[in-house]
């Protein structure tokens, strides 16, 4: 029988690959009632400076009434009443100033959704899910399990009108690959589940996983991902493509554990340095193996739905035919 530890590192491995009411649309269901429920509990805390009578109002105003997928969200990245209490009280200030910026994720529903909509149309076999805005303990601003997206606003809500439409279909599409799709499958399989691990380990395979949902986000918004964050991975990238792209080269087939500051942290390029320039690698094999298909749609489906295996990464980049522009002399 698979031990409770296996299932919690399994649980946790494949969720890193990655008002009051909620709303049905194109299958979708948003949810948005744990943030201003945070903020009644953030409210009550401020008004004593007794700890026992603030861990007891997060817990009955947060804790207590926590959306399922919260519940969900606290078992993925953690949180509980005393965590929630330290992060109010030791960054009250720039919680009560993000305010405005993670509340205003209710007012982008229809926007979401609308951006959902065109989705289905460009990939016939999406599959609905959930979306949940939680505020979490400052430790991710996105996750997705299954078919559910996780938003931590806390860490992803900015001042743009819009800020949160891109990041739910960035984590959305993670939600429609083969290893989401097949994941309640792997879950009960420890050997498939081991199986999976053993042959996913490539730093290109994790980048196409990556850049694949910023580009088929970017295709949905009908806006390039650089113009709309100009000082984002993808503008950087589009800038020192050759010389991003030399040196890829040399760690692609490397274990992700040695990724060399591709993903999740800052790579130096030309003197340079920027987060996740594994994700502009794979947004670009991925845009190259889409702009050269007569079939789009059979395309972005095949390209969704397949195995990221090490080989089948390999393989992915070889049909892209990708092949990266000359520098243009920037300095």
């Amino acid at each position: 029988m698979k031990s409770e530890k296996l299932k919690i590192a399994l649980s946790i491995y494949f969720s890193c690959l990655l008002l009051a009411s909620h709303h049905t649309y194109a299958q979708i269901k948003l949810h948005t009632e744990d943030l201003p429920r945070f903020y009644q509990a953030l409210d009550s805390v401020m008004t004593t400076s007794d700890t026992v009578k603030q861990a007891s109002y997060v817990q009955h105003l947060y804790v207590d009434k926590a959306s399922k997928g919260l519940k969900e969200f606290m078992k993925l990245r953690g949180g509980n009443a005393q965590k929630w209490l330290k992060f109010m009280t030791t960054s009250r200030s720039t919680i009560l100033a993000k305010k405005s910026f993670i509340l205003s994720a209710i007012d982008q529903e229809s926007r979401i959704l609308e951006k959902i909509e065109k989705f289905k149309v460009v990939y016939p076999n999406f599959r609905g899910g959930d979306i949940y805005f939680c505020v979490g303990i400052n430790n991710s601003g996105g996750t997705i399990q299954d078919n559910t997206v996780y938003i931590g606003t806390e860490i992803a809500a900015n001042q743009s009108p819009d800020w949160a439409v891109p990041l739910v279909l960035h984590e959305f599409v993670h939600t429609q690959q083969w290893v989401q799709r097949n994941i309640n499958d792997l879950m009960k399989d420890e050997q498939a589940a081991q199986s999976y691990m053993a042959s996913h380990k490539s730093l290109l395979s994790q980048c196409l996983l990556e850049g694949m949902a910023d580009f088929v986000s970017e295709l949905v918004i009908g806006q390039r991902l650089a113009e709309r964050f100009p000082d984002g991975h993808i503008a950087f990238g589009e800038k020192y493509e050759a010389e991003i792209w030399q040196e890829f080269q040399k760690d692609m087939y490397q274990d992700i554990g040695k990724s060399k500051g591709w993903l999740y942290a800052e790579k130096e390029i030309a003197g340079k340095s920027c987060r996740d320039l594994g994700y502009f690698v794979g947004y670009k094999i991925c845009k190259s193996f889409y702009d050269k298909a007569e079939d789009k749609k059979q395309a972005l489906a095949k390209m969704i739905e397949l195995n990221l295996s090490d080989e089948n990464s390999k393989e992915f980049l070889l049909h892209s035919d990708y092949k990266p522009a000359q520098p243009n002399g920037v300095k």
